[in-house]
């Protein structure tokens, strides 16, 4: 009777399986095919311009070079310390240009931010000396560094294109997401609306904006010791199991060869990921 509940059992399991593969694996293609594209549309913003299957490569050559680079380090830990540790660090490699990207668009977007107040101060100089809001912009583009001085040149590309200037700039703002930027944006559609000195505006803009980042700059000195915390408290349990299992291995491998030890060690990393990001949260002051 038992070993007929079995066969009946695996008979299911195998139908189930054999009707839900093709949706689960068109579905799970097409959400990496997303994935993909999200990151080269973010890679493209920055004018990085890499296609489909060298982002692939790239993913493939990170997973192997990580795995080897484990398998490396864990040679000396029982089995299967090195299979698991290989099988994590690719599975890191693999989604590790996702991280890059995500850092990348984070230093863009703050060297914008810093780039911004200088910006609106030589476009307010432009503007007082005569030039149209084009001209100004054209000025920007040839005086400034990278990445504000790519983004404006978008801008003028696409009113060259025949977008309005409203247009291009609002498109600008979603590009960078930057909050400064979309109140310039909204400042220079309501002046070009109803009238009024569009230097001024800037000028205005520019002491409030660096008001706003003297506070930024004092949040971010005040909480700089909770975010080390944050760092400090998440890599220690990394380290400590690592220097366990090279001093005493055996003691080390239950975690991995027992279901109890199994549980452990995974209710650890899921306690310390989000220990890490619980004291990040709390250390981040919203304003």
């Amino acid at each position: 009777m038992a070993s007929l509940s079995y066969l009946l059992f695996a008979a299911a399991l195998a139908a189930v399986v054999y009707y839900a593969f093709e949706p689960l694996r068109s579905a799970l293609s097409q959400n990496v095919f997303r994935q993909r594209h999200h990151v080269i549309q973010e890679l493209r913003e920055m004018f990085i311009f890499v296609s489909v299957d060298r982002l692939q490569t790239i993913k493939w050559c990170a997973s192997a070079g990580m795995a080897a680079l484990a398998v490396m380090v864990t040679w000396e830990v029982p089995s299967p310390g090195p299979a698991v540790a290989a099988l994590l660090a690719a599975g890191l490699a693999y989604w590790s240009p996702e991280l890059v990207v995500l850092l990348m668009r984070r230093k863009r977007r703050v060297a914008f931010g810093n780039q911004l107040v200088d910006g609106l101060m030589l476009l307010s100089n432009g503007l007082r000396s005569g030039f149209t809001l084009t001209q100004a912009f054209e000025m920007l583009v040839d005086e400034m560094p990278a990445p504000i001085s790519q983004e404006f040149r978008l801008i003028l590309e696409e009113m060259r294109l025949g977008v309005n200037l409203d247009q291009a700039l609002q498109n600008c703002v979603t590009r960078t997401k930057d909050p400064d930027l979309d109140l310039v944006v909204s400042a220079v559609k309501i002046t070009r609306q109803l009238g009024g000195n569009l230097p001024e505006v800037f000028d205005r803009i520019v002491a409030m904006v660096r008001d706003r980042k003297l506070i930024m700059g004092k949040a971010h000195a005040l909480t700089a010791s909770g975010r080390m915390q944050a760092t400090v408290v998440g890599l220690l349990p990394w380290v400590f199991g690592l220097l366990v299992a090279k001093v005493h291995p055996d003691l080390m491998r239950v975690m991995w060869t027992t279901p109890v030890g199994f549980m452990a060690l995974l209710v650890a990393v899921i306690l310390d990921v989000v220990g890490y990001f619980w004291v990040l949260k709390l250390s981040r002051i919203q304003y």
